[in-house]
């Protein structure tokens, strides 16, 4: 059961924006360890985050001392609008780096987890709050280092198709456990009290076929990592593979077959990313749902992937089972 929040799109004077300024250091590295400290990059082949997966998130950059990074989330976070988020590393989900800032104990907790690929070429993260005055926060980015490069496409019935595979994170509007919030030291009416963002892990594989200029695939072995809590798998339906490299889509719940006759899948979301490296070799990207489980209720998650190329170094063990 989730508290119910509803999403928030826009405040006055804060509309939120596709896109933004998502910096990273090109000697960071992602896996759920804090990447190193540097000089930020500009992406010079610039690409707009679509807005349904951006929602409220607008920057994020790692700070020097790679213990923080500054966040810019259209909401009520901290004040300067520019927020620093400290590293928490209790709430590292695998292969994912978490931050957080709550200014006090009467103040939304908000959480961010991110990645960066094997080969520095694509970033990607999520920043969600648990919930408040039956309201959340919550968005996502992806960006790339250097242009975008095609696989070498062959000959032959495979010619072009390429799969990756990886860790997923994700947060949820509400359901965590609260030991990430600050306590209160006098009574305090319930109603005022902020909630905690629940964290979820899971793998994703991808099929992409860069001849036809498509990509799908899903997300399993989805587990709430607050309660244990085991979720039904995601499906990211087919789409196109534009000119950059980017796709966006939509996504479905695994419909699910009881006696013989498929069921209706519930919710909806949207999922997009970017591919990276040379010959594509690695991509990033965002998921976002709504009412995804019959498990739970009002459940809202913003998720992030990074993943390797299969084929190459470092690629997932599931890539024993597909052609490099």
């Amino acid at each position: 059961m989730f508290r119910k929040y509803l999403a928030v799109s826009a405040l006055t004077g804060l509309v939120a924006c596709s896109g933004g300024e998502f910096l990273f250091d090109e000697n960071a590295g992602g896996g759920g360890t804090t990447p190193p400290p540097g000089t930020p990059i500009v992406n010079p082949d610039a690409v707009n985050v679509p807005a349904n997966l951006a929602k409220n998130l607008r920057s994020i950059t790692l700070n020097p001392n790679g213990q923080s990074i500054t966040v810019e989330v259209a909401s009520l976070d901290t004040t300067p609008l520019r927020a620093v988020y400290s590293r928490r590393p209790t709430m590292d989900v695998d292969g994912y780096t978490a931050y957080a800032v709550q200014e006090d104990a009467l103040d939304r907790l908000f959480v961010a987890l991110v990645a960066e690929s094997a080969d520095d070429s694509v970033q990607a993260g999520v920043v969600s709050d648990g919930g408040q005055f039956q309201t959340y926060f919550s968005g996502g980015f992806f960006r790339r280092n250097g242009a975008y490069s095609k696989p070498t496409i062959g000959t032959g019935p495979g010619a072009g198709q390429v799969s990756y595979a990886g860790a997923y994170a994700g947060l949820v509007n509400g359901g965590g456990d609260g030991l990430e919030l600050l306590p209160v030291t006098t009574p305090v009416d319930p109603v005022l009290l902020p909630g905690q963002p629940a964290r979820i892990s899971g793998i994703v594989f991808l099929n992409a076929n860069f001849a036809d200029n498509a990509v799908n695939g899903a997300v399993y072995d989805r587990v709430v990592v607050d309660s244990g809590l085991r979720l039904d798998s995601i499906i990211l339906l087919p789409t196109a593979i534009a000119a950059n490299g980017t796709f966006s889509g939509s996504v479905e719940p695994e419909r699910q077959v009881t006696g013989g006759v498929s069921g209706a899948p519930v919710g909806s979301g949207a999922y997009g990313g970017i591919f990276g490296g040379t010959g594509a070799s690695s991509v990033g990207g965002v998921v976002a749902l709504t009412e995804f489980s019959n498990l739970l209720d009002d459940e809202q998650e913003v998720g992030v992937f990074v993943l390797t190329q299969c084929g190459l170094p470092g690629d997932a063990p599931i890539c024993g089972n597909v052609a490099p």
